[in-house]
């Protein structure tokens, strides 16, 4: 069994992927935050929550084959995939302002996003650890 069979370990790491992908596009628009022209960029977190809920449906509708009696492997590859690691299309997100040479990056605005990005990170993978932490303790022998 891998980690990824168990729905809320697989919803932690889609979430940490996206996550440290965003924190790539925000250290991408400090660098540019004095690129002429430079529209600063976000990853779009629409999107991102639509495919976690359509991977969620996915694994519902895997597990409901397996319990009516559909073969393994069919039910297997529905879902098979669903985790692997995503790519996130950037999207235009101009900040509140833009200079005269066209640059929408205001570095104070991409600090706060990149703290907040960070928290969000960092709880996901908490919450990642613990759940790992309580399967650990589950599956040990009583005896232990």
């Amino acid at each position: 069994m891998r980690p990824d069979d168990v729905p809320v370990l697989a919803v932690l790491r889609q979430s940490m992927g996206f996550f440290s992908d965003r924190q790539g596009v925000i250290a991408e628009n400090v660098a540019n935050a004095n690129t002429p022209g430079y529209v600063a960029q976000d990853l779009d977190e629409a999107a991102f929550h639509r495919a976690l809920q359509a991977d969620i449906q996915a694994r519902r509708s895997s597990r409901s084959m397996r319990m009516n009696g559909a073969a393994p492997q069919q039910a297997m590859s529905n879902a098979s995939g669903a985790s692997d690691q995503r790519t996130y299309s950037t999207i235009d997100a101009p900040n509140s302002e833009t200079t005269v040479n066209g640059n929408s990056v205001v570095v104070e605005e991409q600090m706060v996003a990149a703290s907040e990005n960070r928290m969000r990170y960092e709880t996901a993978l908490s919450l990642y650890q613990k759940s790992l932490g309580l399967m650990r303790m589950a599956i040990r022998s009583p005896g232990r």
